[in-house]
C-alpha cells in the first residue's frame, strides 16, 4: 500500500493560493475526482487503485507544519512504512 500526501493549509485565507497547490493538484487527478472521500485522522482521504497498487490519497486538514498529526496516525493505522509515503 502507498500513501500520497498533498499538503495545504485550511481556511479561506489560503483557498486557491500557492499554499494549497498540492491540494489543487490532487483534486485534478481523474482517479481522485471519482473517489469516495472520508474525513478521519485530521484529514480527508480516499483510496484508489493505481496499476494494481492500493493507494491512499491524503489531504491533511492541519496547517502544513502540523501535517504529521494527520499523516502519522493514518500511516500507522494502515501500516504504511515511511518508504511508501510520497509528500507533495
Amino acid at each position: 500500500m502507498k500513501l500520497v500526501v498533498g499538503l495545504g493549509n485550511p481556511g479561506s485565507d489560503y483557498h486557491a493560493t500557492k499554499h494549497n497547490i498540492a491540494w489543487m493538484f490532487v483534486d485534478s487527478l481523474p482517479l481522485v475526482k471519482a473517489a469516495h472521500w472520508k474525513a478521519k485522522f485530521k484529514g480527508e482521504f480516499c483510496e484508489i487503485n493505481i496499476k494494481g497498487n492500493k493507494t491512499i490519497i491524503l489531504k491533511p486538514q492541519t496547517y502544513m507544519n502540523l501535517s504529521g498529526e494527520s499523516v502519522q496516525p493514518l500511516a500507522a493505522f494502515y501500516k504504511i512504512s515511511p518508504q511508501e509515503i510520497l509528500v507533495i
